[in-house]
């Protein structure tokens, strides 16, 4: 009896090891993104995607593809949008693929230029690939 209850500890254990492994893991890609955000660096963004990744930006039509990626978070970044925050919620690992809830926060340019502050959340579906944690599905909205 107590070697079956030392047994089902110790899983426990591994599971809440390997779930802050991803959580750090993704942290980790989550400052990627922004670091490369700020240095307006779209090509560098979209390399953290799979090739096959799928966005849902609100109000536009589905993104497909890496190249769609880059050309949709360059036209962003040629807009003035200032991401200022990614927050993670909570990450859920499902074997090779996890599920990021978080939020966000970004100042976007008004008709007169001046910065309005936007705020909201997101879910994206994260896929390990060659050892790395890559986005795959990326949708978000407004508060």
């Amino acid at each position: 009896m107590k070697i079956s209850l030392i047994a089902i500890l110790l899983l426990l254990l591994a599971g809440m090891v390997q779930a802050a492994d991803v959580r750090t893991d993704i942290d980790a890609v989550n400052q990627k993104l922004g670091a490369a955000y700020a240095k307006g660096d779209a090509v560098a963004i979209a390399q953290l995607y799979t090739s096959q990744a799928t966005m849902f930006p609100p109000g536009s039509d589905i993104v497909r593809g890496r190249d769609g990626v880059e050309k949709f978070w360059a036209a962003v970044i040629r807009s003035g949008m200032k991401l200022t925050g990614l927050t993670t919620v909570s990450v859920e690992q499902y074997g090779d693929a996890a599920r990021e809830i978080g939020r966000f926060t970004a100042e976007v340019p008004d008709q007169q230029k001046q910065m309005a502050k936007i705020e909201g959340k997101y879910v994206i579906v994260w896929k390990q690939m060659d050892g790395k944690w890559m986005l795959d599905s990326d949708i978000w909205n407004m508060n």
